[in-house]
C-alpha cells in the first residue's frame, strides 16, 4: 500500500533548522527498506511555528521543521513506524495516512500537490 507520512521534526540549533528532520527522514527510511518497502519521495515542508506550545518529553517546542514522505510497505511495517515515531524524542508530532487507490474519487492526488496547487483543493 501507498503511504504518505508527515513529521513535525524539532529544531535543537537555530543555525541547522533541518538537521534533526535530515536525521528522523533517514532513519525512518532505513526502517521502511528493512521492512521491505519502498520510499518514493521525501518533501520537504520549511521550518514553521506551531499554532501552540508543545510539549513533549518535558521539552517545550514553538517551532518545527516539516516534512513529508510518500512510501509503498506493509500495513505492519506503516504501524511499526509509527511506533519508532513516537518513541523518537526529536519528533514532536507525527501521522502516517493510507493513499487511496488511482480508482477512488481523488486520482493520484497527494497532500503536497494539494498544498502546492490551491485549484486541486478540495472542500
Amino acid at each position: 500500500m501507498l503511504y504518505e507520512l508527515v513529521a513535525l521534526t524539532r529544531i535543537s540549533s537555530p543555525l541547522h533548522l533541518n538537521q534533526e528532520a535530515k536525521q528522523v527522514a533517514n532513519t525512518i527510511g532505513k526502517l521502511i527498506i528493512e521492512n521491505r518497502g519502498v520510499v518514493r519521495k521525501v518533501y520537504s515542508l520549511g521550518a514553521k511555528p506551531l499554532p501552540r506550545i508543545v510539549k513533549k518529553e518535558n521539552e517545550k517546542h514553538f517551532q518545527s521543521y516539516n516534512f513529508m514522505m510518500l512510501f509503498d510497505a506493509s500495513s505492519s511495517a506503516s504501524s511499526e513506524v509509527a511506533r519508532a515515531m513516537k518513541a523518537d524524542p526529536r519528533v514532536i508530532r507525527g501521522n502516517i495516512i493510507k493513499v487511496q487507490k488511482e480508482n477512488d474519487f481523488f486520482t493520484n492526488q497527494f497532500s503536497i500537490d494539494r498544498v502546492a496547487d490551491p485549484s486541486k483543493r478540495y472542500t
